[in-house]
């Protein structure tokens, strides 16, 4: 990514710019393939400062970046883990394959969410909130299992506080989008 285009994209989301003057100086960026592009080079090359920015750049069908999602999410050199996580309670929550990703990311938490408890439960909390927000029952077998298996109480807590949930509430997406 170029100064200008990292400038651009300042300009833009700075709002001294509109999303139109956005295309018309960058029109590749209305092609969400070629930011799909952007994405797996970026992840190729770890380069944390262009993910930045990256995500910064609109983006019209989120549900096309799901895999690009799901390799960010277990990568240890960025710091978009948080919003990604919501990503997958938000947008990605109709895909049963994304409970054993979600797991895995309570297993590999990236150094920099671990510095401070709260920042690492919070995190945790967030990925214990997307497996609830997959497909049932899956997604209750899942935590379920997290909470009789982890030795750490406070996930415990969590995954039952959830599953409680869950199980009264149903699916979140159902009563939100009706």
């Amino acid at each position: 990514m170029t100064e200008s285009e990292k400038n651009i994209i300042l300009d833009f989301v700075s709002s001294k710019i509109p999303l139109d003057d956005f295309y018309q100086k960058m029109p590749q960026y209305k092609n969400e393939d070629y930011i799909i592009k952007n994405y797996n080079e970026i992840i190729s090359n770890r380069d944390c400062d262009a993910l930045c920015y990256l995500r910064l750049v609109p983006i019209r069908n989120i549900k096309s970046f799901e895999n690009v999602y799901k390799k960010l999410l277990l990568e240890d050199w960025h710091i978009e883990h948080e919003d990604i996580v919501g990503s997958f309670q938000w947008h990605f929550n109709k895909n049963v394959a994304n409970i054993s990703l979600l797991l895995e990311a309570l297993i590999k938490i990236p150094k920099y969410l671990q510095e401070d408890v709260v920042t690492k439960y919070s995190y945790i909390k967030k990925i214990i909130y997307a497996i609830g927000a997959q497909p049932q029952p899956e997604s209750l077998s899942a935590l379920e299992k997290l909470a009789a298996e982890t030795s750490d109480e406070k996930i415990k807590e969590l995954a039952l506080h959830q599953l409680e949930k869950r199980k009264r509430l149903g699916r979140w997406e159902q009563k939100t989008n009706k």
